[in-house]
């Protein structure tokens, strides 16, 4: 289940994602309601068969942070230039004037994992064929670093172009301790599609603006329904298939009542008068086409009987035989257990038991001779441990009373022919009937399947030669007879298909029905985060987002959205600015990125702030502030509302500015480094004149403290990113380091309970002085510290937190 967004301008952190009550496999979840339904047990079946797994394994993505994005002679960058990221929770902006090159940055990140560009699409050729950049005459690359949950080193996407076109690129993933592997083999496309991480300006528009079963696959792809699309397909391709030969009959049975009416021929009138009715006589329309006119009528009689012979049906002997061999199967896995040892010492001791009952007076043991009396006492006993024995062995009887059944299924099958059976297929029918005298069940198996086969296949051969015969035997009749056989096969076809095609009919009204639940249950939470994220977003706007529910099917599917404006129904799209489309666009959008089986702990959203007013702004900053308090959240902006709105709503983000020089040389700087920005402010209080001392003595320990940890969290989170946590742990672990002292245990060792031992080397490296500074930080935010010299203390944190952040 999504995390919930709250609507409040300073919320506390929230506590991981939860699991989705719905959430499981989908076959798990169809067999529970069908476990509940009033459905019959073959429609059930049926289903069940609908949801099978088909048991190909696709390759799912690890978690996955971003590290660092390098880029060079792609789109507007030139020579090589390398954005570096923080692998971790946290907000990122990515600012710069338009021209600056940080959407080459983002673009470069969707283009290396996926291999194309949303922005691209449905645009002309020259914009899949003019994005090298013309400053850059080698060949171009796209290097990601990602930090995978298990590695404790970064792995890399390398993707390079060798033509002018930009679909003309290779990729591969180089992780540590192993050879590079092409990205295509990995598996990922089905994540990178379904819980697709990158969100451009022109892809909001297509969000709203496309066609509604656009809108409906985007958000109905996180809900992982696409087996219930499949079962759904295969019903309808069943539906079709069982329903063809009633269509096919209905089709062509005006036809044929034309050609019976002209046939001069009392069997063509009979034939078309058994046909007329509302129900046609498909028996009495069968007994006339294997008459052919007048022939010898013993001839005839033993034509026709033969035009009916149906041999063993290979259906059923192929299901009884795939249940013999299933039951085979299963007594060969209990051979030499303990279970079966029971059985062998039960029945050896029944052997005894009846025995001594015929015996009662022998002397001796009947086995060994020994002297020793098999008394009524030896008796009760024996007869008590048989009866523990015979309980222990349970197993093996159902297994072997199962296998015996089953065998004889098999056998039953095999019934003796009609006693006029001819005689060039007796021999064929003789082996399929010896199948009954076969004992061993392996040995049934494998015969029956192939003697009923050849029963089955001579049987037919005679029953075609004899229509063939018989309609042979009277030219006027022919023509008629042929056509009559050939639609009565059909007609068969469907009267023998129609309990198929009715349990395939309420197999999918079932499935239809439960299709909505389902998609209803799982559109719940994301629906009720969607409706959260507008509630920010809506910064001074009338309108108001209601239940977002997901409707209708096939061609006819949409996002169904309830949308108020002043408390009065309006549609969406028709009163909503475009800054409030694209708001609404985000609160769509987002949701995904909490869903608990999205392996992409990081989010990228090239140039959100256009068209927005600047209330929704400062709405928009709270939103990525909380995303970003569980995801990496990186936003590429050149609006400067958004960086301003995150400062004076006391937002944490990590600012860098992309700047474009000559020859598209493109630099990365920090534009607001949290340890430079807490410094700047420690600084800012110390230039304030008459400030009293009592103030200066409780915030400029904060404010240290602020830059200390800051500089800390960088090798703390290297380290335990070192040892291959997931990043999940790793924020745990994080979070629950409160003082500096135990977030320097975790950035020296890994540990947050090493205190003691990182003070010493704290001081052992740099003094005790820079030990003493850590104490006396954490001692200023709880109270307030005397401060001697503000500069000074300034300058000490300053040189700390450099020091450590290359622990």
């Amino acid at each position: 289940m999504p995390v919930p967004i709250d609507s409040a301008p300073d919320p506390s952190p929230a506590g991981p994602p939860a699991q989705d009550p719905t959430a499981g496999t989908l076959a798990s979840l169809i067999a529970g309601r069908l476990a509940g339904s009033d459905l019959d047990a073959d429609t059930r079946a049926l289903l069940l068969t609908a949801f099978q797994d088909d048991g190909g394994a696709r390759g799912r993505m690890p978690g996955a942070y971003l590290q660092s994005v390098t880029v060079s002679g792609f789109r507007g960058i030139g020579r090589t230039a390398r954005l570096p990221l923080t692998p971790g929770p946290g907000l990122t902006l990515v600012t710069g004037r338009n021209g600056s090159g940080k959407s080459s940055f983002a673009e470069a990140v969707e283009i290396a994992l996926t291999g194309d560009n949303a922005r691209w699409r449905g645009r002309s050729d020259i914009w899949r064929k003019s994005w090298r950049n013309l400053h850059h005459g080698q060949e171009p690359q796209v290097a990601v670093e990602l930090r995978l949950d298990g590695d404790p080193d970064p792995a890399t996407v390398l993707r390079t172009w060798h033509g002018d076109d930009v679909a003309d690129s290779t990729a591969e993933l180089d992780r540590p301790g192993h050879d590079p592997v092409p990205l295509p083999g990995l598996g990922w496309q089905e994540d990178l599609a379904t819980y697709r991480p990158f969100l451009s300006y022109s892809e909001l528009g297509q969000v709203i603006g496309g066609k509604p079963s656009e809108m409906y696959d985007a958000v109905a792809s996180i809900l992982g329904l696409e087996q219930l699309a499949a079962a759904d397909k295969w019903l309808r391709d069943l539906s079709r298939e069982y329903d063809a030969p009633a269509k096919e009959a209905k089709a062509e049975l005006p036809a044929l009542l034309t050609l019976l009416a002209g046939t001069d021929d009392p069997r063509a009138r009979s034939a078309h008068t058994a046909l007329s009715g509302r129900r046609p006589d498909l028996a009495r329309a069968a007994e006339l086409a294997v008459g052919t006119g007048p022939v010898d009528e013993a001839l005839l009689f033993d034509l026709r009987r033969r035009s009916t012979l149906t041999g063993p049906d290979t259906e059923a002997v192929a299901t009884a035989v795939t249940r013999l061999r299933e039951a085979i199967a299963s007594a060969e896995d209990l051979r030499g257990t303990s279970a079966e040892d029971a059985l062998c010492r039960a029945e050896l001791l029944a052997r005894a038991l009846a025995y001594h009952r015929a015996h009662p007076d022998l002397d001796t043991c009947p086995v060994c001779g020994g002297a020793a009396r098999l008394d009524e006492e030896w008796a009760r006993d024996a007869a008590e441990q048989e009866r523990l024995l015979r309980a222990e062995a349970e197993q093996v009887l159902t297994v072997r009373r199962e296998l015996d059944a089953a065998a004889q299924a098999v056998r039953d099958l095999a019934v003796p022919p009609p006693d006029w059976l001819p005689s060039g297929i007796a021999a064929a029918w003789d082996d399929w009937l010896r199948c009954r005298t076969v004992s061993d069940p392996a040995v049934l198996a494998s015969a029956a399947e192939h003697a009923a086969r050849i029963a089955a296949d001579a049987a037919r051969v005679t029953r075609q030669e004899a229509a063939a015969r018989l309609a042979d035997q009277d030219d006027t009749w022919r023509d008629a007879a042929r056509a009559l056989a050939a639609w009565l096969d059909k007609a068969h076809a469907a009267e023998r298909a129609a309990p198929h095609l009715a349990r395939v009919k309420a197999a999918q009204k079932w499935l239809r029905a439960t299709h909505d639940e389902i998609r209803a249950d799982r559109m719940r939470p994301i629906a009720e985060d969607a409706q959260r994220i507008w509630s920010n977003l809506r910064q001074q706007s009338n309108v108001a987002l209601g239940p977002v529910r997901l409707s209708g099917s096939a061609t006819q599917r949409k996002v169904a959205l309830d949308v108020t404006v002043d408390d009065i129904d309006a549609p969406a799209l028709g009163v909503m600015s475009q800054g409030e489309l694209h708001s609404l666009a985000l609160s769509l959008f987002l949701p995904r990125t909490f869903l608990p089986e999205n392996p992409f702990r990081f989010l990228v959203i090239d140039d959100p702030v256009q068209s927005m007013d600047p209330a929704k702004v400062d709405g928009l900053a709270r939103v990525f502030a909380l995303l970003a308090e569980h995801r990496q959240v990186v936003v590429f902006t050149h609006d400067t509302r958004l960086p301003q709105a995150l400062k004076y709503l006391r937002l944490p983000a990590t600012v860098l500015t992309v700047d474009r020089r000559e020859r598209s040389a493109v630099r990365v700087r920090s534009g607001d480094d949290p340890v430079k920005q807490a410094l700047y402010d420690a600084k800012a209080l110390a230039r304030t004149r008459d400030l009293p001392g009592d103030v200066v003595a409780r915030v400029l320990p904060g404010l240290c403290r602020t830059a200390l940890e800051a500089a800390l969290l960088e090798p703390a989170r290297r380290r335990l990113l070192g040892t291959g946590l997931p990043h999940a742990e790793i924020e745990q672990r994080i979070a629950k380091a409160h003082k500096l002292t135990e977030l320097a245990s975790l950035a020296l060792y890994g540990e947050m309970d090493r205190v003691g031992e990182a003070m010493t080397d704290l001081t052992r490296a740099y003094g005790q002085q820079a030990t003493d500074h850590i104490r006396w930080c954490n001692k200023g935010s709880h109270e307030a510290v005397p401060v001697d010299d503000v500069e000074e203390i300034i300058r000490r944190t300053a040189d700390l937190a450099k020091a450590v952040r290359s622990l």
